[in-house]
């Protein structure tokens, strides 16, 4: 989550002053099983790891066979990262740790595992060229470390209050024929989906219908519900949809709220003896908080985790410390921004600002 609240907070401060936000979100082709021993051993040297340590990790990966069924021969394995290891992640996060360095010239990049996306605010046709470049210099990495790009999950979105013209992005196949990238309106980041309005209307819909799906489970297979099984079955299969990275897409449209909400209405009305009850008793009688405020108590520890520097201050969105001393709220106050539209009104690091400050020390 802390990537995307990061990243919300960087886009919807540029397009607070206009343009908009071209990004370009690439997929290594099966990266975690074609990684090379041999360039990885020699990336290891590299970064000066002792040669102890590097003979350990060769013995590590030599030596490594496998077998298919249908003719049944063992055969060697020359690369890829063994799964399920703990060591396995992180060979893999040192192979492909040069990849921002080598692209992040030409736009800002994130990376997490093999998805990598690099974007750039787009405010004349000189940033959709320096865009490309960063794709052109994805693709030459690639090839010199011998990860292909899976070009068919290789997409671009563009995402702005008011769209003025879609550039074109092309990419070099296995033949070597220059094609344009696929365009899509929207996009699933890391289970958040985001579309070229950043209203996140998709992704609350989404998992709107997979509570539903899940609250539809529970009331088939459990006939007789007390309120503490109850309890443990919504909060862990229903509710942990919807709470998904809300500090991410926490909706401020009246609408979208009261449909979020309507979930938490419908399942605590399953429960015998409840229906009738009013919502805040049923509440007060499951012991389960409302929606919304439990959005709320996520951007807050959010906030305080920013501000008491639990994260690293350069992986974390930005938050401004305020020099104004008042008695009242808290010694830790934070400023708030002079915003003229509602995408940055409304973003993480701006509607966390006055519940933070008003909270007592």
């Amino acid at each position: 989550m802390l990537q995307l609240l990061q990243m919300t907070d960087k886009w919807t401060k540029y397009l607070e002053s206009g343009g908009q936000i071209d990004t370009i979100y690439s997929d290594l082709e099966k990266a975690f099983d074609k990684i090379p021993h041999r360039r990885l051993i020699s990336k290891l040297h590299t970064y000066g790891l002792h040669d102890t340590i590097i003979n350990w990790i060769c013995d590590f990966l030599a030596a490594r066979k496998y077998r298919v069924k249908v003719n049944n021969s063992w055969n060697d394995v020359t690369s890829g990262i063994p799964w399920g290891s703990v060591l396995g992640p992180l060979l893999f996060l040192i192979y492909i740790n040069d990849l921002i360095e080598c692209c992040g010239a030409y736009s800002e990049a994130f990376v997490f595992a093999d998805d990598a996306k690099f974007y750039r605010h787009i405010l004349s046709d000189d940033d959709n060229k320096i865009l490309q470049y960063a794709l052109d210099a994805l693709q030459k990495w690639s090839e010199k470390w011998l990860l292909n790009l899976n070009i068919n999950k290789c997409q671009v979105v563009t995402c702005g209050r008011s769209v003025d013209k879609f550039y074109k992005y092309t990419i070099r196949d296995c033949n070597n024929q220059i094609i344009p990238l696929k365009r899509v309106i929207q996009v699933l980041d890391l289970g958040v989906c985001f579309d070229e309005k950043f209203s996140f209307k998709e992704h609350i819909h989404a998992k709107i219908n997979k509570a539903c799906m899940m609250l539809g489970l529970i009331k088939r297979n459990f006939k007789y519900l007390t309120i503490p099984t109850f309890s443990l079955l919504y909060i862990s299969m229903v509710r942990s949809h919807l709470d998904y990275c809300s500090s991410v897409w926490a909706p401020y449209r009246k609408g979208d709220v009261e449909a979020l909400e309507k979930v938490q209405k419908t399942a605590t009305k399953i429960l015998p003896g409840l229906k009738n009850l009013p919502y805040s008793k049923r509440l007060k009688i499951c012991k389960i908080p409302t929606l919304h405020y439990r959005r709320i108590r996520g951007d807050m520890i959010e906030t305080y985790k920013i501000v008491s520097e639990k994260y690293q201050p350069d992986v974390a969105p930005t938050l401004y410390k305020s020099s104004v001393r008042v008695t009242r709220g808290n010694d830790m106050r934070l400023e708030k921004s002079r915003v003229k539209y509602d995408l940055q009104k409304f973003s993480f690091s701006n509607r966390v600002v006055n519940i933070w400050t008003s909270l007592p020390d």
